[in-house]
């Protein structure tokens, strides 16, 4: 009777066990998963954002420079319709050779009956964003729907292919009082970010899709505003799934706009222009958001697993960088629970099994007799009920499996049972393993990323830290020599004041590439801090890391980023340059050496470095 109770009692503490374990391994696969998901399906965004800095940065370099534009060159491609508006003509859609050989096509463009059209800096901004478009558009559209550029004045110019956009826009259409491009305007968009909008429906193609853009402004006034659209059906297809067992994902902005849905929302609502929580009719998806503004306040690159009790479901929440939307898997909580159950039944059933031929092993015994077989069964369930299956399996507790009865053959089934449990067993913990590895091998990864600068996407602070004192002590060791430059962007506080933070954090990007493009392949560079980088020259003495940062101011001329409050009237750098010594004691020693070059390269009147 003990040894009924304890294989009884272990046989319920087994599914409890099982059932947790079942759990926490099904939730880390999903978390596990989910960041996988954000990790790939960021690209597409970091690749809009890097597509219209290359269009800002062609476009201002024709507008700053004395390309001329006709008033008959613009009347050669535009033409009024009957309505007032003017569009651009039908052969730019659909194929022409340009006087220069090459060929256009896909063009399309529009300008509202409300808009005057003589402004010759208006006829100019309007063709030069033509000539961009016509040389980078076909390139990038194998991942997007289209490239556009929007006016603030009512004017808007695409390259297409699939849509004649231009041509079948309603003439009085004000696109710059709509909620996407009207988003972008100085009186709504004084920080001049980047944006990117919520779901929408565009009335003149007919579909719903999202827009990235990102406005150019020159002497504080908005010249023009490039962008990207993606359609909502590319977007579902890459990142809304559903199931037949309830789960699916969705995407919504940190501000309640809804991004897309595996329900399509309403043909009432085409007209709203993006789907905010009170325009949406879908209950789990509020409580949902609701319970995200609660769990996460802070900006993580971990996904975040949160229960959602009302509608009993667990949600993963991951974070898309560049438009910083939040990806929600939705999983039903019965999903975890019956998968659990049923692997926990599987083992409660073998543990009852056993029981139950323990009960008939008891009947058997007492019936004729048998003690010494009774004894030796008991002993073998009351080791299975704790846990040691291969003791029964592998033949270290006896059992009577010689005897040519009943008993003999219980007792070799009995063996052949503990076998299979203790596979089962080995084959859940080999599981078990392969899942904490992939774990471990997603936190590796997010250790990575902690080690980049969120801004330019070079290493950071803490990146160089870790690095010096690794080179250092190897040189320490007579394995190699060093060199650290401190690099400072020479008045950059009144770059600030003068052109705003947004400007600011592009020229620091446009550094940053251009003295990563430089350096050597074994050397590295790091954003400091602020407007500081340093580099890490490996096996170079002084003067070989002097020419290459020679080579870095340089670089950094070409860029020719307007500084009008710099003597030099673009944005320059100033650097000091500290080599290797053993009478250098600690890591930090170099690097103050290294910045007190720096300020006599800046006391010299900067744009120079000092060795």
């Amino acid at each position: 009777m003990i040894s009924l109770c304890i294989v009884a009692v272990i046989s319920f503490a087994s599914y409890a066990n099982v059932f947790s374990t079942q759990t926490e391994k099904r939730l880390n696969e999903l978390k596990t998963d989910v960041a996988e998901r954000v990790r790939t399906d960021s690209e597409i965004f970091r690749l809009a954002e890097d597509n219209l800095k290359v269009f800002e940065k062609e476009f201002m370099q024709l507008y700053l420079s004395d390309a001329k534009v006709t008033k008959e060159e613009f009347w050669s491609c535009y033409f009024v319709d009957a309505q007032g508006a003017t569009r651009m003509k039908r052969e730019y859609f659909d194929g022409l050779y340009g006087k220069d050989g090459n060929y256009i096509y896909g063009m399309s463009s529009f300008i509202g009956n409300n808009q005057r059209v003589d402004d010759p800096d208006f006829q100019r901004r309007l063709v030069l964003a033509n000539r961009v478009l016509t040389r980078l558009g076909p390139a990038w559209v194998n991942r997007f729907a289209n490239v556009h550029v929007a006016f603030p004045e009512n004017a808007i110019t695409l390259f297409y292919p699939e849509e004649p956009w231009g041509l079948n826009a309603r003439a009085d259409l004000p696109m710059n009082e709509l909620g996407v491009i009207g988003a972008v305007s100085k009186q709504k968009n004084p920080e001049r970010r980047s944006i990117w909008s919520g779901l929408y429906f565009d009335e003149t193609a007919k579909k719903w899709m999202i827009t990235y853009m990102d406005p150019v402004d020159y002497d504080g006034r908005h010249l023009i505003t490039p962008g990207h659209d993606l359609y909502l059906t590319d977007l579902m297809e890459r990142l809304v799934e559903s199931s037949n067992d309830g789960t699916y994902n969705f995407i919504i902005r940190k501000d309640g706009y809804l991004v897309a849905h595996p329900s399509n929302p309403s043909d009432a609502q085409k007209w709203v222009g993006q789907l905010s929580l009170d325009k949406i009719d879908i209950p789990s998806v509020k409580e949902a958001y609701q319970r995200i503004r609660e769990e996460i306040k802070d900006e993580t690159a971990e996904v975040r697993i949160i229960q959602n009790k009302t509608h009993d479901s667990y949600l993963a929440v991951g974070m898309i960088r560049g438009p910083e939307w939040y990806f929600v898997r939705v999983l039903p909580v019965a999903k975890i629970r019956d998968a659990a159950h049923q692997e926990a039944r599987r083992v409660f059933v073998e543990g009852m099994t056993v029981l139950f031929a323990v009960l008939l092993v008891v009947y058997s015994v007492m019936r004729y007799q048998a003690e010494k077989p009774l004894q030796q069964l008991t002993h073998a369930a009351e080791v299975i009920g704790s846990g040691e299956y291969g003791e029964v399996a592998e033949g270290r507790i006896p059992l009577p499996v010689q005897l040519n009865n009943e008993i003999g053959l219980l007792s070799t089934r009995f063996v052949e049972m503990a076998g299979s449990v203790k596979d089962a067993k080995e084959n859940l913990e080999r599981i078990v393993e392969e899942r904490t590895q992939a774990l471990e091998k997603a936190n590796a990864d997010l250790m990575e990323m902690s080690l980049l600068d969120g801004l330019t996407g070079i290493h950071n602070r803490r990146s160089f830290d870790r690095s010096l004192a690794h080179i250092f002590s190897d040189a320490k060791q007579g394995l190699g020599t060093f060199s650290v430059m401190m690099l400072d962007i020479d008045y950059f506080k009144s770059y600030n004041d003068t052109y705003g933070h947004a400007e600011g954090d592009g020229a620091l990007k446009a550094i940053a590439a251009a003295i990563k493009g430089t350096i050597r392949e074994e050397d590295r560079c790091f954003r400091y801090g602020g407007e500081e980088f340093v580099v890490i020259f490996n096996d170079a003495n002084a003067t070989a890391a002097e020419g290459i940062a020679e080579r870095i101011i340089q670089s950094v001329h070409r860029l020719g980023i307007a500084h009008s409050e710099s003597p030099y009237g673009i944005i320059t750098v100033s650097g000091g340059i500290a080599e290797y010594d053993d009478a250098y004691a600690k890591p930090e020693e170099i690097v103050k050496a290294a910045d007190q070059k720096l300020y006599i390269a800046k006391n010299k009147g900067r744009n120079r470095i000092a060795l």
